[in-house]
């Protein structure tokens, strides 16, 4: 049940719904068509399902009280009036009652099918028990003979329809407590389309020249300003064209003019009354779809917010993921770049051990044993063969041991001159291995930034072990150029060559170590095909220190 903020008392509400239903009863009697009863002029039937629908069903009371009085004023007898009282009061409850249960009823009317359940619930069905007790009731009191019942029960349902459907749908839109106001362009509108239409439904409603001929084309001029109504002024601009042209067709019919007037005013009337509550269907309708629309145009736009909000959300989330993303790879690759430098310092000690220490004590072995070598060799003694072999195990481990400390950590790259080391580590292959090597470097080319120059030393180590190993390769060539941004290190042979491109999981340790020490300097790692035949691994990286 709907109600409202401003709620009077109960009593005030009973008096106030009875004096005014009271009111329009006495006006719609005054224009009585059968009896002093059955008026096609019935705005009370509308009076009394909005009074229902807003402030509940306590008030059948007061719709009773004001039709039996309104039919007493009128002459009624007692009895009949009593039993017409209960038919108005029964209606109004059956109509509401059949609103609210079966079609959950809004009496915003901005829903098609609030409209049309106010059409077919109120307007057609529970009418139909207004006009079934109510004529019963005169059949009964002598005033209407049982011939007549047909014809007045149909006058006295089209009354009730056309007042349920032409005063229901004002009271309850125009009481709303929950109105916009207009713009001041809306109001100046509003002003301007009420005059255009008081001015058409003269020349409609009050031409003398249009009754008696049944020229009713001429009532669908009112039609556009129904529907520039109900698209511009939603449920309130339909509801009071409808009243205003209804008003208007019952002045000029009543007063003999305009195109209901064909004959007998009971024909009249019935005319009007069908064209009322055509007027007033098709504006409600017309004005529910428009608010369905803007309705459903509103959820859209709700809708297509939330999502751009939740898409804002879920960018800032992602936003924040990466950077998280970022500051953890950036913290791995400063932890990584310890750990390879923690790695390069204890090779380098290692080196410097293996050179002062077992080196020096290489160097004394080889000394001592060529003295005793000397001393037995002066006594013609036959040890002096072994003492001699002494001499040069010792000598050649020196060897082996020194050649190892300058590969964990050459001593060029303490002095920063990696195209120094390179070029050793290319002599010192080319020593020890049949193929031939040879190494350019670009004038003045020289690395400064000491993790870079140890990780392409160990590249270069690494490619040139590979090479070795399998390439089957007659020559080695090592090059250190410089490149636009930075430097590139490439390091090509002339052997069998390798599947290009192999997938993560075929590629060895030592593949895998060199793309990540390339990875580690920010630079790119490629293995391409030589011309004509072999292998080209190539390490370009960017300016980093490099002159």
């Amino acid at each position: 049940m709907n109600t409202h903020k401003f709620a009077p008392p109960f009593l005030a509400l009973l008096l106030g719904v009875t004096l005014l239903y009271g009111v329009a009863a006495i006006v719609g009697l005054s224009y009585a068509v059968v009896g002093n009863a059955v008026s096609l002029v019935w705005a009370p039937s509308g009076i009394a399902l909005a009074a229902l629908l807003v402030f509940g069903y306590r008030m059948v009371f007061a719709v009773a009280l004001g039709a039996f009085l309104a039919n007493v004023w009128a002459g009624t007898p007692f009895l009949v009036a009593a039993a017409i009282a209960t038919g108005n009061a029964s209606e109004a409850f059956v109509g509401a009652f059949l609103l609210m249960r079966l079609a959950h009823f809004r009496s915003a009317l901005d829903r098609r099918r609030d409209v049309l359940a106010l059409v077919i619930l109120a307007a057609i069905f529970s009418t139909m028990v207004s006009a079934s007790l109510g004529v019963g009731a005169l059949v009964l009191g002598g005033i209407v003979s049982l011939n007549e019942y047909a014809t007045a029960w149909t006058k006295w349902w089209l009354g009730d329809m056309m007042g349920v459907l032409v005063v229901t749908p004002a009271l309850l839109v125009w009481l709303s407590p929950t109105q916009t106001a207009l713009s001041r362009l809306k109001v100046v509108e509003v002003c301007f389309m009420m005059a255009a239409l008081l001015a058409v439904g003269n020349e409609i409603f009050g031409a003398q020249e249009l009754a008696m001929h049944g020229y009713y084309p001429a009532s669908l001029a009112v039609f556009p300003f129904v529907i520039w109504a109900a698209l511009r002024f939603d449920q309130r601009g339909a509801t009071l064209v409808t009243l205003v042209v209804s008003l208007m067709a019952v002045w000029g019919t009543i007063n003999g003019t305009g195109p209901f007037v064909v004959g007998e005013s009971i024909d009249n009337m019935v005319r009007w009354c069908a064209f009322a509550i055509v007027v007033a269907a098709t504006g409600l309708l017309l004005a529910a779809s428009v608010a369905e629309q803007q309705r459903a145009q509103a959820d859209l736009k709700q809708s297509h917010d939330e999502l751009e909000q939740r898409v804002r959300e879920r960018t800032r989330d992602l936003a924040q993921s990466n950077a998280d993303l970022r500051r953890e790879m950036t913290e791995r690759r400063h932890l990584e770049a310890q750990l390879i430098s923690a790695s390069e310092e204890h090779q380098q000690a290692i080196g410097r051990e293996l050179h002062d220490g077992l080196g020096q004590h290489l160097v004394s072995l080889a000394l001592l044993s060529a003295t005793l070598q000397q001393q037995l060799a002066k006594r013609a003694q036959p040890e002096a063969d072994a003492a001699r072999r002494i001499v040069e195990l010792a000598n050649h481990a020196n060897t082996l041991s020194q050649s190892i400390a300058r590969g964990l950590y050459p001593a060029e790259l303490a002095l920063g001159e990696l195209p120094a080391a390179l070029a050793r580590l290319t002599e010192q292959t080319q020593s020890l291995q049949t193929m031939r090597c040879t190494f350019h470097a670009d004038h003045g080319l020289q690395i400064r930034n000491p993790l870079v120059s140890i990780n392409l030393y160990r590249i270069a180590q690494e490619a040139i072990n590979n090479a070795v190993k399998y390439s089957q390769a007659r020559t080695l060539h090592i090059a250190l150029t410089r490149i636009e941004g930075g430097c590139r290190l490439c390091i090509s042979d002339d052997g069998i060559g390798m599947a290009l491109a192999p997938s993560r999981h075929d590629k060895g340790v030592g593949m895998r170590n060199m793309h990540y020490r390339a990875s580690l300097l920010g630079g790119t790692f490629e293995i391409t095909k030589n011309n004509p035949s072999g292998t080209r691994i190539a390490v370009n990286y960017p300016d980093q220190g490099t002159q």
